[in-house]
């Protein structure tokens, strides 16, 4: 999606925009508690700003004005002026040191609300990720990756400063308010009139703020999953000549999202010069009011008189009563960046799963051989306006050997989705002993063997023990002996203990398939299925694999999609699927 897609969507779905707000909001009921404690230390922290202000200028009071407390018409004696000095800064050093204990606090408590969000958020991606595969092939791997970091912690400032700012800005001005309008209510109606002026021009600045903060996220996902991407394949980039070609490619997107990130920092800063003039400008009137008073060049009648402890302490406060207007405007930042990033991460959370989730009792594994273990019943499948299956109706029963046959684009892979659970269908139904099929029952009685299984780094024991965490040496070892495995392990200087990298290195095509199979053995499930497992093998591995596959899925039900021949004949029932529909 480009830029200008991007803003034309948003500018026609205000509703998207509620929704990322909405989930925002029901994110913050899990980190209440240290939000309110950040918010409590910063309201603490303004009554104390009150306090600080009061002292001070009760002190400078005291010592500039012979020694005579503004509002007191008798004279102390210096014995009695320093006792009441002495006092004051007492309770200003305990002022500053509840200030900075409130500061510490409200940072802390702030953190800990991002750090958890960004946990629980984190982990909701997990889950998504491993509960709908099929949906995760269909993204960039880059672009899922810069979510899942960058765009994840965009979303902490927004728990950590914006909302507790949000809930100060809520208190402590009308603290101030309410003790300045006793003193001086001239000076208190100045700060009533302007102090609007910053959230309505914060409020203007940052709807731009959230544009561009969108594009950013935009351009930062592309630019990582196009990086990435180039990455994975700069082998067949080099074969073909194109590694320069793609470098400058990479480098124009680099730039672009140079050119976004400095988008937001010019609003960003410009926000906060216009901002802060506001604030100037109404410190300024304060200033000027006072300071004129105080000479005597201006009276209103109807104003009370400024005297200097009064002109000082609201001189002092007029800067702090703006600050929690000025970090919430400052802050508003990242609301703009939280709302970009919730976008995205709503796009893959909102991935469809598969339908009637639940748990499975022990009962699901009981079925007659009579009936169908499973059952399409007119089941279709769409990906948007595209129909990949239609009306697909198909009993499988226990202990068949099913061969699913069919061009590419036929829908074969789809229909290995819905059946493994990754996927849900449109419409129809899918049984699986007579229950509703979904990722978790599935999982109980099923085993995979794709194309192209993955291997972890680690043992070749660790990867086999894969498909069951409690199994034991022995049934590792028998696991591996009857795939194969022990074949070519025993070869190895540490046997099933040896090392293996990431995706198999260093182990051939075959090998994999065997360490594959040997999983789906270890797991003792009653339905296999394969996804081309002969696939890239040469004909002696390939027969091999086949007659392997034979004895140990014996009394198994096997459903196998394969091009190859040979494989086909070798089943006792071939399913063709032609353009999404099922011919034989």
């Amino acid at each position: 999606m480009s830029e200008t897609n991007n803003q034309r969507y948003f500018d026609q779905h205000h509703a998207r925009e509620k929704v990322c707000a909405k989930w925002l909001k029901d994110q913050s009921k899990t980190v209440h508690k240290p939000i309110l404690f950040a918010t409590l230390a910063g309201i603490i922290n303004g009554v104390a700003v009150i306090a600080q202000a009061a002292l001070l200028a009760s002190i400078l009071s005291t010592l500039i004005i012979d020694n005579s407390v503004i509002g007191w018409t008798e004279a102390r004696s210096p014995s009695i002026t320093l006792e009441v000095i002495g006092l004051q800064l007492v309770g200003l050093i305990a002022v500053f040191l509840l200030r900075s204990i409130c500061i510490y606090a409200q940072q802390i408590a702030g953190f800990n609300a991002g750090a958890k969000v960004r946990t629980a958020i984190r982990r909701q991606l997990t889950d998504t990720f491993a509960l709908n595969p099929a949906a995760l092939k269909q993204q960039q791997s880059g672009a899922l990756a810069a979510v899942s970091l960058e765009q994840v912690d965009a979303l902490a400032l927004y728990f950590s400063r914006y909302l507790p700012q949000q809930y100060i800005v809520g208190v402590s001005p009308f603290i101030m308010l309410a003790v300045v309008m006793p003193v001086n209510w001239l000076v208190g109606l100045i700060l009533l009139i302007t102090a609007p002026l910053i959230p309505l021009f914060m409020a203007l600045i940052g709807m731009g703020a959230a544009s561009a903060q969108r594009n950013q996220f935009l351009a930062l996902t592309r630019m990582s999953g196009y990086f990435l991407d180039r990455l994975q394949g700069l082998a067949t980039l080099k074969l073909f000549g194109q590694a320069e070609a793609e470098l400058t490619a990479i480098h124009h997107s680099a730039d672009d999202f140079r050119e976004k990130t400095m988008s937001v920092l010019r609003i960003a800063f410009l926000s906060s010069a216009v901002l802060e003039f506001f604030s100037a400008v109404a410190v300024a009137l304060v200033a000027v009011y006072v300071g004129l008073s105080l000479l005597g060049q201006i009276h209103f009648t109807f104003a009370p008189a400024v005297s200097f402890k009064i002109g000082l302490f609201v001189l002092l406060l007029a800067p702090e009563f703006f600050l929690p207007l000025r970090q919430l405007a400052i802050y508003y930042h990242d609301r703009a960046a939280a709302l970009g990033a919730a976008d995205a991460i709503l796009t893959i959370l909102e991935q469809p799963m598969s339908k009637n989730v639940g748990w499975v009792s022990d009962s699901v594994t009981q079925h007659h051989h009579d009936s169908p273990i499973i059952e399409f019943n007119k089941v279709s499948k769409s990906y948007e306006q595209r129909q990949v299956l239609a009306d697909i109706n198909l009993q499988i029963h226990q202990g068949e050997k099913i061969a699913l046959v069919g061009g590419s684009g036929a829908g074969k892979t789809t229909l290995l989705n819905l059946l493994l659970g990754f996927e849900s269908v449109t419409e129809g139904n899918l049984w699986l002993n007579g229950q509703a099929l979904n990722r978790e029952n599935a999982t109980k009685i099923m085993a995979y063997v794709g194309q192209n299984a993955y291997i972890f780094y680690g043992s070749i024991a660790d990867n086999i023990a894969l498909a069951n965490a409690n199994a034991t040496a022995e049934q590792i070892n028998a696991a591996a002996h009857a795939a194969g495995v022990s074949a070519f392990s025993n070869q190895l200087p540490q046997g099933l203990q040896t090392l293996v990298g990431e995706r198999g290195y260093g182990l051939s095509g075959g090998q994999v398939q065997r360490i594959a199979v040997a999983r789906a053995f270890l797991k003792n499930a009653e339905i296999i299925v394969l996804d081309e497992p002969t696939a890239n093998l040469d004909k002696v591995t390939k027969t091999q694999l086949l007659a392997m596959i034979a004895q140990l899925f014996n009394d198994k039900t096997v459903i196998i999609s394969s091009h190859d021949d040979e494989v086909i004949q070798g089943m006792d029932r071939k399913i063709i699927l032609q353009h999404g529909r099922l011919v034989s």
